[in-house]
């Protein structure tokens, strides 16, 4: 029976079978700086979540911040991998001759994916938060209470 594509377990299925285990330590570590740095933020967010929802899952908090404030956890490196994909795409573009034509392109690129770009990679970040939850809750649970 198929799953429905826009289904938890499918998306996560897909995305187990791309992530190292490196690339999730990777994300961890990129994780935690990221609600280190706003940590001020995600306190008042988390009273929010218990005032408003009476929401006590801690990881499901952690992911409904990253999901509301719609962020990277590492900047750079999104923007890194973003260019990439971006200039695969326009060394597709075989008929490419000066730098009109690569501008003309790279906003082709950006009108028509940057934002699923964007979309996939916080989709990811909230699958590593699932994964590496036991490594992520407890530095963050101890900074809110220290």
């Amino acid at each position: 029976m198929l799953k429905p594509i826009w289904s938890k377990h499918y998306v996560f299925e897909q995305l187990a079978g791309e992530f190292s285990a490196k690339d999730l330590e990777t994300m961890r570590a990129s994780a935690i700086d990221f609600f280190l740095k706003d940590i001020e933020a995600l306190k008042n967010f988390i009273m929010k979540m218990e005032t408003d929802f009476q929401q006590d899952n801690f990881v499901f908090v952690l992911k409904m911040f990253v999901i509301s404030n719609n962020k990277i956890f590492n900047m750079a490196e999104y923007m890194k991998n973003q260019s990439e994909q971006a200039e695969m795409y326009i060394k597709s573009k075989h008929k490419i001759r000066n730098a009109e034509e690569r501008r003309v392109a790279l906003n082709e690129w950006i009108e028509k994916n940057a934002e699923a770009y964007r979309k996939y990679t916080i989709t990811k970040q909230i699958y590593c938060i699932d994964k590496m939850s036991d490594k992520i809750v407890p530095v963050i649970k101890q900074a809110i209470e220290g």
